[in-house]
C-alpha cells in the first residue's frame, strides 16, 4: 500500500471512524483502525469493538499502490491530528511490519496489528428497511436520548426506542422510568416500500455516535438491519449498532390522556428561575434537588429549601391557567430543567398539563403534538396541605 493524501482528509476520517475502536487492550485487533487503499473506492477505514462499528470512505486519495493494513485507532488518529497542514505520503512495509508515514522531512514508523485476525462488519446480508432525512433522525435523538437510564436493571430503559406504529409514523422514545420524552415524525412513503409495524431499541451509547455523525440535513440516511444489528449508512459512510434485546413496556399507559390544571408560562423566566433553585444544595436527607410549585390564578411560586443553606422562593406571572388552581406539586429540578433547556429556542412559552399531584405531567410546545415530554412528580408532602 502507497498512498498521498492531505492532512486534513486523513485526519477527519481517522478521527470520524476511530471512535468505534475499543479503548480496551484485551483483544489488541478491536483497538485496530483497519485502512484500504481501493482504487474505486478512495481510502476506506473501518473501527469496531463489537458494539459498534463504522466505515467511511474519501476519494480525496492518490492511491500509488492498493493495500490494507492495520493500525492502533487511537494513536493514529492522534497523531495525524498533530501533524502540519501538508501533503502526507503513507507506505507499508511489510516485510518490517511497519507502517511509513512521511510529512515534510520528517517520519515515524509505526507497528501494525495481524490485519488476518481482524473481523470485518457484518453488512453482507443487511436488510433495507426504510429511509429517514439526517436532520430528523438527529432532532428526535436530542429531545429525547437525555431521558434514558445510564445505567438500569432492564436494559431497555438504557436505550432508545425506534417505534414504527403504523406506515406513516415513527415514533422515538426514551425513558428512565422517572420520565419520558417522545418525538414523532410522520414518514414520507413516496418510495415502494412495504414497511409494517415493527420497533427497535439501539444503545444510549449509539444515541450519542449518531448525534455526532449525522448532518442536520435533508439527505436521507438508509436504515436496514442484519441478525441483532441495525445499520444506518449512505454513500461513504456505514454506521452499524447491536440492538438491546428485550421488548420496550407499552410506554402510552403513562401518558396522560386528561387533565385538570393546564397553566401556561414564560419559558425564559422559568428557566432563570430553576437555574437559581439549582444551585441551592441538597441534604443527606433530601438527596435529590426539588422544586415546590404551586400554581395560582395569577402567579406560580417556585420554592426550594435546604437545611445547611435556606429557602429560597421564586414567583412568576402566569401567561395562562385553565382548570383548578391552587395546584400543589413538586419536581426534581434537573429532569424539569432538562425539557426547558431542549426546547429553549423554540419557543417563548411552555405547557404544563396536569390532573394530580401525584400523576404523570405533560409539559410540551404551545400547540405541538409531535413532541412531548412526561415527568413523575416526586411525592413530599405538600400535595397533602390544605
Amino acid at each position: 500500500m502507497k498512498i498521498n493524501i492531505n492532512k486534513k482528509d486523513l485526519s477527519s476520517l481517522a478521527a470520524l471512524v476511530s471512535r468505534a475502536a475499543s479503548i480496551k487492550n484485551t483483544i489488541p485487533v478491536l483497538s485496530g483502525l483497519l485502512i484500504q487503499a481501493i482504487s474505486d473506492k478512495g481510502l476506506v477505514m473501518t473501527a469496531t469493538d463489537m458494539e459498534i462499528g463504522i466505515k467511511a470512505s474519501t476519494p480525496n486519495v492518490e492511491i500509488i499502490e492498493e493495500g490494507s493494513v492495520l493500525v492502533n485507532a487511537h494513536y493514529f488518529t492522534n497523531f495525524i491530528k498533530l501533524l502540519p497542514d501538508d501533503l502526507i505520503s503513507i507506505e507499508l512495509d511489510r516485510d518490517k511490519s511497519k507502517l511509513n508515514i512521511k510529512y515534510g522531512r520528517s517520519s515515524v514508523s509505526l507497528n501494525i496489528y495481524r490485519e488476518q485476525e481482524y473481523v470485518d462488519l457484518p453488512i453482507d446480508k443487511m436488510e433495507y428497511k426504510f429511509s429517514l432525512p439526517q436532520k430528523n433522525i438527529r432532532e428526535g435523538l436530542r429531545k429525547t436520548s437525555f431521558a434514558a437510564a445510564y445505567t438500569h436493571f432492564r436494559q431497555v430503559f438504557t436505550g432508545i426506542l425506534f417505534d414504527i406504529v403504523d406506515k406513516k409514523k415513527l415514533k422515538i422514545v426514551a425513558s428512565d422510568t422517572h420520565r419520558l420524552a417522545c418525538y414523532i415524525y410522520n414518514i414520507n412513503m413516496s418510495e415502494k416500500t412495504d414497511l409494517v409495524p415493527f420497533n427497535f431499541i439501539i444503545p444510549l451509547r449509539t444515541a450519542n455516535e449518531l448525534l455526532r455523525l449525522l448532518e442536520e440535513s435533508e439527505e436521507e440516511i438508509k436504515i436496514a438491519f442484519n441478525d441483532n444489528n441495525v445499520i444506518f449508512y449512505r454513500d461513504d459512510f456505514i454506521f452499524l449498532s447491536r440492538l438491546i434485546d428485550g421488548n420496550y413496556p407499552n410506554y402510552e399507559n403513562v401518558v396522560p390522556d386528561s387533565f385538570t390544571t393546564t397553566v401556561k408560562i414564560k419559558k425564559t423566566m422559568l428557566a432563570n428561575a430553576l437555574e437559581r433553585i439549582k444551585v441551592m444544595p441538597t441534604d443527606d436527607k433530601m438527596r435529590i434537588q426539588q422544586a415546590r410549585f404551586v400554581f395560582q390564578e395569577k402567579e406560580a411560586v417556585i420554592s426550594a429549601y435546604s437545611d445547611m443553606m435556606g429557602e429560597i422562593e421564586e414567583i412568576i406571572e402566569m401567561q395562562q391557567i385553565e382548570g383548578e388552581s391552587d395546584f400543589k406539586i413538586s419536581f426534581n429540578v434537573n429532569y424539569f430543567l432538562d425539557i426547558v433547556k431542549i426546547i429553549e429556542d423554540e419557543c417563548d412559552e411552555i405547557v404544563i398539563r396536569m390532573s394530580d399531584p401525584l400523576k404523570p405531567v405533560d409539559i410540551r410546545k404551545p400547540e405541538d403534538e409531535n413532541y412531548f415530554y412526561i415527568l413523575v412528580p416526586l411525592r413530599t408532602g405538600i400535595e397533602k396541605e390544605e
